[in-house]
C-alpha cells in the first residue's frame, strides 16, 4: 500500500456579489473511521464570483484511507451554482494524472440522493438544512444543459438585519429576534449563528434572543496576534453585553458555547440568570478518547499540510479544544445560577462527564437526549427546544 495523490476540480459561481460563501470541499474517511485529508475551501481566503470559475483542491489518500468524499457547500442566503466536477488521481509510475469519472459530474441528470450526490456527507447523522434547496438548474450552465444549484433563502446569520459591534479588538457579528428577557445563542467550534436555525424562531416567541459569531467564526473578525482561547471569548461577550445594556441573561450554549455559559457564570454571576448547555467539557480529557486522538492527528496532518496559512483557522480551533478549558469539578460549586447539563446518550463528550458536571453545580439539572449525538440541537429540535424552554420557565 502506498499514498495516492489526488486531485478534484468544479465550476463554481453565485449569482450575485453578496460576502455569502461557497466552496468545493474534499475528504478522506479512514478505515478506522477517523478523518484523513480534509479540506474545505470556505474556510480559506478564495473569491467566488458571479462568473465561472475553477476551483481546485488537492490531497493525499494514505494506506488506511477507504472512502474519498467531494462536494459542494454552500452558507448564507443566494444562489449558489455548481458544475463540471472531476476527479484525479496521480499514477506514480507514469506521473500522469488519470481521470475517474464520476456518476452525474455535470448534473445533466436530476439529482437522486444516495444515487450519486447525496446531502450532508458528514460523520454524523445526515439531517437536512432547514432553508436550503438543492436541484438542478438550466440557468446560465457551464457546460451542457443544467449545473447544480444550491439555494439558501432566510438563513439566520445572514439577514439584513444584522450587526457588528467592536468589541475586545474584534468585530463581532449578531443578530437579534423577538422580544422579552435576553437570550443569548452561542454556537460551537466550527459553527456560527446559523448552528441555531432549529431554535432562534420557537424561542423568539417568548425571548429577546440575540445570537452571536464568535471570533474567528463567521461574519466576526480575531486578531492574528492573540491565541484563540476561552478566556479571550468570555471578554468578547462581556464587552458585547455591556454594550448592549444588559444587566442579566440566559444563556443557550452548544458545544463550546456551552463551556462559554459555564465560563460567564462562573466569572460574572451577578450577569447571568439561567444556563442551558448541551455537549459541553470542562477540560479535554472530558471528550471521549477516541475524539482526543483524532483531534490529535488530524491537527498534526492541518499543520503538515499549512501552505500558505490556509488551515490556520483549522488549527486555532483544533487547538482550543484540545489545550482548554482546564477546570476542575470543585470549581463548578461556585456557580450560583440554575443550570441545564445536557447531551445526547451518544454524544462525543463522556457521559460520566456530564453527569459529573451536573452533579458539581449546586442547582444543576441533568438531562441525557436517547440516541442522539453531539448534535441533538438538530437531531431531536422539538424535544431538546421543550427541555429547554421548561427549564428556562422554571417548570
Amino acid at each position: 500500500m502506498q499514498n495516492w495523490k489526488f486531485r478534484v476540480s468544479a465550476k463554481v459561481r453565485k449569482e450575485n456579489d453578496s460576502n455569502a460563501k461557497c466552496a468545493i470541499w474534499a475528504r478522506v474517511d479512514d478505515i478506522d473511521n477517523k478523518t484523513g485529508f480534509f479540506e474545505n475551501q470556505a474556510y480559506s481566503n478564495i473569491k467566488v464570483t458571479t462568473e465561472w470559475n475553477t476551483f481546485e483542491i488537492k490531497g493525499t489518500v494514505n494506506p488506511e484511507g477507504k472512502t474519498l468524499n467531494i462536494g459542494a457547500y454552500a452558507t448564507d442566503n443566494g444562489d449558489f451554482y455548481f458544475d463540471d466536477f472531476k476527479l484525479e488521481v496521480l499514477d506514480p509510475k507514469s506521473v500522469k494524472w488519470i481521470n475517474i469519472p464520476l456518476k452525474n459530474a455535470s448534473f445533466e441528470e436530476n439529482l437522486i440522493s444516495g444515487k450519486d450526490w447525496s446531502e450532508g456527507i458528514g460523520r454524523n447523522k445526515i439531517t437536512h438544512v432547514k432553508n436550503f434547496t438543492i436541484t438542478t438548474s438550466d440557468y446560465k450552465p457551464f457546460n451542457g444543459n443544467k449545473s447544480l444549484l444550491i439555494k439558501g433563502q432566510n438563513i439566520i446569520g445572514n439577514m439584513p438585519h444584522g450587526k457588528f459591534a467592536d468589541v475586545n479588538g474584534i468585530k463581532m457579528y449578531y443578530e437579534t429576534y423577538g422580544e422579552g428577557e435576553p437570550l443569548l445563542m452561542l454556537h460551537g467550534n466550527g459553527q456560527s449563528i446559523n448552528a441555531f436555525m432549529n431554535q432562534v424562531y420557537v424561542f423568539s416567541k417568548k425571548y429577546k434572543v440575540i445570537i452571536v459569531d464568535c471570533r474567528e467564526r463567521g461574519k466576526s473578525t480575531y486578531d492574528k496576534t492573540k491565541e484563540l482561547t476561552f478566556d479571550i471569548q468570555v471578554e468578547d461577550l462581556k464587552q458585547f453585553l455591556d454594550q448592549q445594556n444588559i444587566k442579566k441573561v440566559k444563556i443557550l450554549g452548544w458545544s463550546d458555547g456551552g463551556i462559554l455559559a459555564i465560563l460567564m457564570a462562573l466569572k460574572y454571576p451577578d450577569l447571568i440568570d439561567k444556563i442551558a448547555c448541551s455537549g459541553a467539557n470542562i477540560f479535554p480529557e472530558g471528550q471521549k478518547d477516541d475524539e482526543l486522538k483524532d483531534m490529535r492527528e488530524t491537527l498534526a496532518q492541518l499543520i503538515k499540510e499549512n501552505k500558505d496559512g490556509k488551515n490556520d483557522v483549522y488549527i486555532d480551533l483544533y487547538n482550543l479544544d484540545l489545550k482548554y478549558p482546564n477546570l476542575k469539578y470543585e470549581d463548578l460549586k461556585a456557580i450560583q445560577c440554575p443550570s441545564l447539563i445536557m447531551a445526547g446518550d451518544k454524544d462525543v463528550i463522556k457521559t460520566e462527564h456530564t453527569v459529573k458536571i451536573a452533579e458539581s453545580i449546586p442547582k444543576g439539572q441533568l438531562a441525557i437526549i436517547p440516541n442522539s449525538t453531539h448534535s441533538v440541537v438538530v437531531e431531536k429540535p422539538e424535544l431538546f427546544n421543550s427541555l429547554v424552554i421548561d427549564f428556562f420557565e422554571g417548570k
